[in-house]
């Protein structure tokens, strides 16, 4: 596990700014999953994060990114707005209450697009697209999974505001 914070568990966690060189060796893992960090940084932070990414996998090893959706959070504007988005929207303006309690959809994509550090939000496109610039293949979307843990006092509302792609290192 890395972190930039020193959150984790002990001697298993490695130190990681992921906006420089990763301090890790050349295709050494088969595996790189990355959940809710990929927005906390820049277009071009996250392009060479991607890049180092790719840099530090084994060539047929796998990259797993599970990112806020730009596409879902757009969705709660939709004219019949369903039943999962109703309650999403009454979910994340809760934690809002002390700035307001109007139940909007330009409430909580305001506050998505402010809160918690984020620097861009992904939609599945766009995503694709900075995985293949960075050299991945076959870059597919997924459910979300086990492996996702983000919100995990709610997740259905992580599966409803994440998005998770997969892709390989040729």
């Amino acid at each position: 596990n890395t972190d930039l914070h020193g959150y984790g568990r002990g001697d298993e966690l490695v130190y990681l700014d992921a906006r420089k060189r990763f301090p890790l060796p050349d295709a050494s893992f088969d595996f790189v999953f990355s959940e809710h960090m990929l927005e906390h940084l820049t277009y071009a932070e996250g392009q060479r994060c991607l890049r180092e990414c790719l840099r530090v996998l084994k060539p047929g090893g796998r990259i797993r990114i599970a990112t806020p959706s730009l596409e879902r959070l757009a969705a709660l504007y939709a004219p019949e707005p369903s039943e999962v988005q109703r309650r999403y929207l009454r979910w994340a303006v809760k934690a809002l209450a002390h700035e307001t309690d109007a139940e909007l959809p330009g409430v909580v994509v305001n506050n998505f697009f402010r809160s918690w550090g984020h620097r861009f939000i992904y939609d599945p496109q766009t995503l694709r697209h900075a995985l293949g610039r960075a050299g991945f293949a076959d870059v597919e979307e997924r459910p979300v999974g086990e492996l996702e843990r983000h919100l995990s006092e709610e997740p259905e509302f992580n599966a409803y505001e994440t998005v998770v792609l997969e892709a390989r290192r040729p």
